[in-house]
């Protein structure tokens, strides 16, 4: 989605966000680990690229969906997170300082 953002490859060069696996790819061709994982990640990525993006585009339909136990474990309902009664005041009132305590005036 962000093919053009910079990104910098152990501070040595740097590149667009299209080419990442690319970088990879060459990285461990260059440490000599296999690069079948690699290759298996690039092939995943652009099937899950093309069913879950251009093909719902293309068809009106999504063949990839989420299972309902999966929903379930992640409701669609609000969360509303509760602020602590001394959200609101300065680090001096929550540490005792001088002139904290409205009695003391």
């Amino acid at each position: 989605h962000n093919p053009f953002i910079h990104m910098s490859f152990l501070g040595l060069f740097t590149f667009t966000a299209a080419y990442l696996p690319w970088v990879l790819l060459g990285f461990s061709i260059l440490v000599g680990s296999s690069t079948w994982v690699d290759l298996l990640g690039m092939i995943a990525g652009h099937v899950y690229y093309f069913l879950e993006d251009v093909y719902p585009r293309m068809t009106g339909r999504r063949p990839l969906k989420t299972p309902s136990f999966i929903k379930a474990l992640f409701a669609d309902d609000n969360v509303v997170v509760a602020r602590p009664p001394n959200a609101g005041l300065g680090a001096g009132a929550r540490f005792g300082a001088m002139g904290a305590d409205p009695q003391a005036q």
